[in-house]
């Protein structure tokens, strides 16, 4: 084994990153987090209001992307300003909710990740699951505080949203997290 593969296994390890390239990087994503999902969230809208299905599946991608490519406080910094900027631009009445939902989504993705190698399909299914049950936890209680909905129907919507965050977030961020691994963009 090279000194180089040594070197990119053993940082891969580690469970956090305090370095500019983290830390601006995660910044930078999360602009473009916040782009993503201000589109995704008016598609949804089109489509149906009550289920966030384009805008799940890439809130759950970019969830596991920033933890997967840049650690922790970076994962919090990217979910964060998405978060944030959401409340300003009022992208939602739940936009409050999106704040400690994405914070918990994070930190459960991040469980995962200090536990399994991510280099299996399972792993990344398992980090999806908890992260999407997280945030769809949170966030269901935003539509029954906020929207006053039938805790029925939020069931409903939460478990949709859910099933297809797991499904495409876990899809997506494999594909996007090998590609940038295989790149050497991350070096």
């Amino acid at each position: 084994m090279s000194n180089s593969s040594i070197t990119q296994q053993s940082g891969s390890k580690r469970k956090t990153r305090f370095d500019t390239r983290a830390l601006v990087g995660a910044v930078i994503l999360g602009i473009v987090f916040v782009l993503v999902q201000q589109v995704a969230h008016r598609i949804d809208a089109m489509i149906n209001p009550a289920n966030t299905i384009i805008g799940g599946i890439t809130w759950a991608m970019f969830t596991g992307l920033t933890v997967l490519l840049f650690k922790q406080p970076a994962g919090l910094i990217t979910v964060e300003v998405q978060a944030l900027v959401a409340v300003a631009s009022g992208l939602s009445p739940l936009s409050v909710f999106f704040i400690p939902a994405n914070g918990v989504a994070s930190i459960g993705y991040t469980l995962v990740t200090w536990k399994c190698s991510m280099e299996k399909w399972s792993h990344h299914l398992l980090a999806q699951i908890v992260s999407n049950v997280l945030g769809n936890i949170v966030v269901g209680i935003g539509l029954y505080v906020v929207l006053a909905l039938p805790i029925p129907v939020i069931l409903i919507s939460s478990t949709i949203t859910t099933i297809v965050g797991v499904i495409g977030g876990t899809v997506l961020t494999k594909k996007v997290y090998d590609s940038i691994r295989r790149s050497g963009i991350l070096k």
